[in-house]
């Protein structure tokens, strides 16, 4: 019988963001499935520190829908422009590996883990025996 790592607490990383450029650079940043919020707030998934150009909260969304093992970026609620490899974000555009993502003055630099050729499902553990 398999174990659903959320239903036991787990939540696991899907890819990672790397700040290539701006006040954070040289953080990396998790990337869960499902909704990831982008902003300067503590409450962001997440949060770009030190950037003051970067919406306090939602300036964008980046997403994994994992039965489409796809990642996307989406623009946020507020009026931050989101850009991916130099071009403005105006809806939900499908990410690939190495894409730039650029908030205010920071850029993020894009690294999927889940893709056609790794997902969580994949590995699913048998409970251990105590």
């Amino acid at each position: 019988m398999a174990v659903d790592m959320k239903k036991v607490g787990i939540d696991p990383v899907v890819g990672w963001l790397v700040c290539i450029k701006g006040p954070s650079r040289g953080r990396d940043y998790r990337i869960r499935s499902g909704r990831n919020g982008i902003g300067r707030s503590e409450a962001m998934d997440v949060q770009i520190a030190g950037d003051d150009t970067v919406s306090r909260e939602n300036h964008a969304f980046l997403v994994y829908e994992p039965r489409k093992r796809i990642f996307s970026i989406r623009p946020g609620d507020g009026r931050g422009l989101v850009y991916l490899n130099g071009d403005e974000v105006i809806q939900a555009s499908d990410l690939k590996a190495y894409d730039v993502i650029e908030l205010g003055e920071t850029q993020l630099l894009f690294v999927p883990l889940c893709s056609e050729k790794f997902n969580w499902d994949q590995t699913k553990e048998e409970p251990t025996e105590k």
